[in-house]
This record gives C-alpha cells, structure tokens and sequence, in this order.
C-alpha cells in the first residue's frame, strides 16, 4: 500500500540546529581562536595542536587551559595579557596591534581582580604598540584613553561568593550574551575563572560536615562536590559559545618532596580539585585523555541522528559533563640562587643590588604540558610596573 507523505512530515524528519550552534561549529572547524602573543608559548601551542587537530595554529575555540602555581606566581596577570590580548582590535588607524577583537567573561572568585591595574596595562600596551615615535602617534593621543575604554567595555565582570553562584551564573550566561545589548552581537573569545579554587576550603568544610552528620546512615546519599556543577556549566557553554577557557588554579601540594637535603621539589602541584580533570596523575590520566577525545568528536555529534532518539539527550548529557582540558600551564618566579654559606655579611651587602634587580625584573616562568604527552615545554614572561613584556628571553651562550 503506497503511503504518501505529507509536508510537514518531511519538514519533520529534517535535522536542525540553532544559527548559533551552526556558526559556532563552522568557525570551531575553520578558524584559530587566537594567539597568546608569548613566542615560545605560540611555538609549543602549534606544536601540540598540529599532533591533536593537524592545524598549525596556537589555540583552536573551546580549548580548556589550566594555569597552576602558588601564591604571587603571576597567575592573574598571565590572565591579564590574555584577556587585553582577547579585548583589543586587530589593527586601529592602518597599525596592527594584534587583538583578537572579541569579548570576554571574568569570574573574580577571589574579589582582588583590578580593574585599575587592567586598565593601565591596556594603556600603556596600546601606547607602546601604537608608536610614541611613529608619525601616527600624534594622531592617536587623544583618543588612547577612548580606545582603551571602547575595549574594556567589551569585558564583562561577575563576582560570585560561592560555587553555587559561580555554577548558576555559568547557567544563565547563555541568555546573558543573547540579551545584554553590549555583548549579543560580539563573539565571547576567553572565559576566564580566578580562581578556581576560591571556594575550595569551604565546599571541602561543608562535604566533612554532611559526612559526620550521616556517619552511620546506609539510605544517606551525599551530594556531590559543589565543584561538580560548576565543570558541568563550563562545559555546557563551551560546548555552545566555544571560548577559550583560562582557569587559575592554586598549587598546594607538590607532586614530589626532596627526599634529601638539597635537592629541589617537583616544580608541579597535585590536583586537588575534584572532579576537576587530573590528566597527570594516576587516577584521572585515561579520563582526561577520553574528554579531549570526545570533545574532538563534538562536531559530528552535533548532526547525529540519535541525537533524536530517546536514547541521544541523555548520552550528550551525560558526555557535557566531562570538561575536557587541553593544556596544562604551570607557574614559578624565576628562582633566585641565595648567597652562598661561605660570604662574610659585607660581601653579602656589596652585591645585594645584584639581587634586587632580579627580583624587581619580575621574571616568571611557565612550564606547558599537554595531557597524553611526557614533553615539558618553557615559556618565560616578565611583569613590569605598567606592562607584562612578552619578548623572547635573552639567551645565554
């Protein structure tokens, strides 16, 4: 018997997608997210990405990048150079300045970001860029300030006071980019968290005391770590937006102590955010390594007809969920060698200007690993008083 479909059926059984996936996707596929403008570290990014995507671009959109290290190790002003790199125009008035051209999204967990400090960062990049010598700076001069300005606007600040704010503002940040009339109509290029481990004591205090308040209880079901919610919303908005997303991190637990007097500690942290992804450690190397898997295959999902099966919503839920992380950054000041033993306190004295301009050159190092990968690869960048300098590092002979 011959069946005739109407219309409506074949409209019916047409796979669709929102605009926003589509152009999301497209330009996942076509187009490099961006550069960090450090040297050595755009020449290690291409490396990595060529061996995982084949293109030889530094960051592709949707790359998770962890930035680790303890206290004062130049974490948020590595995502200071990051997020004026995001803000800034490709060019102003013929001069190439190298921005991205986009918008970003801040996390301040830790309520000390400044803006004070961005600001003049960004001005005196601009300045530099721009030229104080060239013939096109007296054209310029007045309008720094209002360029600067125009870029800042495009950043976009949140403070949460917890992880469940953090988590529920990562939620609605969809509809806060499809609604705020600054940001609708401009592509999210970094979603920056610093820190991720704000919250971390007093989530861990809350999950002890849930834990001795059912000790004994075989029916209790705890809840999981707050943090749990909040990688569940990262991923989900990285799925859809596909941003870069920069994650500070503490460092407080070293993988190795020395294990005898004089020999140096590892220079890399444990991870002690769970259910974070922990693609160096034991436990959590083959997952992370299947996340970045499964983020790859992330495009052809999205026009899988089981997406439609009863059985599709519930995989991609379930694989939204896992964060995948691409790169691994962890920084260290510069160490500086202290005086040996054997100086009397005046030759101690008589070379201590030595010593301070090394500390006050405010050199850091960053060391980049990728996950599946036993390669370490350095970068350095120093923090001035009114920039971040990303030149390449004098080399000794």
């Amino acid at each position: 018997m011959h069946c005739e479909l109407s219309a409506s059926d074949i409209l019916a059984e047409i796979q669709t997608e929102s605009l926003q996936t589509f152009l999301t996707s497209v330009r996942h596929e076509t187009s490099s997210a961006g550069s960090t403008y450090i040297p050595a570290l755009d020449r290690h990014l291409s490396t990595a990405n060529v061996s995982r995507t084949s293109h030889g671009w530094p960051l592709n959109r949707g790359d998770v990048i962890e930035v680790q290290g303890p206290a004062a190790s130049g974490k948020t002003q590595f995502l200071c150079h990051m997020l004026l790199t995001c803000l800034m125009p490709s060019q102003h008035q013929g001069i190439h300045l190298g921005g991205w051209s986009k918008a970003a999204i801040l996390f301040d967990t830790d309520g000390k970001f400044s803006t004070s400090r961005l600001h003049e960062l960004l001005v005196s990049r601009l300045s530099r860029l721009l030229g104080r010598d060239s013939p096109h700076y007296t054209n310029v001069t007045i309008d720094l300030e209002d360029l600067a300005t125009r870029c800042l606007e495009n950043l976009h600040i949140f403070r949460p006071t917890s992880s469940a704010q953090l988590a529920i503002t990562l939620i609605h940040l969809p509809n806060y980019h499809a609604t705020n009339s600054r940001l609708q109509t401009t592509e999210i290029g970094i979603l920056a968290i610093d820190s991720l481990s704000a919250f971390y004591w007093r989530d861990r205090y809350s999950l002890e005391q849930l834990r001795d308040a059912t000790d004994g209880s075989s029916h209790a079901t705890l809840p999981p770590n707050p943090l749990y919610y909040v990688v569940k919303a990262l991923q989900e908005f990285r799925a859809s937006h596909r941003p870069v997303i920069l994650l500070s991190n503490w460092g407080l637990n070293a993988f190795s102590k020395p294990s005898a007097p004089g020999e140096p500690e590892s220079p890399f942290y444990r991870q002690h955010l769970h259910p974070f992804p922990a693609p160096f450690e034991a436990h959590g190397a083959a997952e992370a390594i299947s996340n970045i898997q499964n983020s790859q295959r992330e495009r052809s999902a999205s026009v899988d007809p089981s997406r439609d099966s009863p059985a599709g919503p519930a995989r991609r839920q379930a694989d939204v969920t896992r964060l995948p992380l691409h790169y691994h950054i962890t920084l260290h000041p510069a160490p500086i060698d202290p005086f040996p033993a054997s100086y009397a306190l005046a030759e101690a004295i008589a070379q201590e200007h030595m010593r301070a301009a090394l500390v006050n050159k405010g050199e850091i190092r960053g060391l980049l690993r990728t996950p599946g990968s036993s390669d370490v690869r350095e970068f350095a960048f120093r923090i001035g008083d009114r920039e971040i300098f990303v030149h390449e590092p004098e080399r000794t002979p």
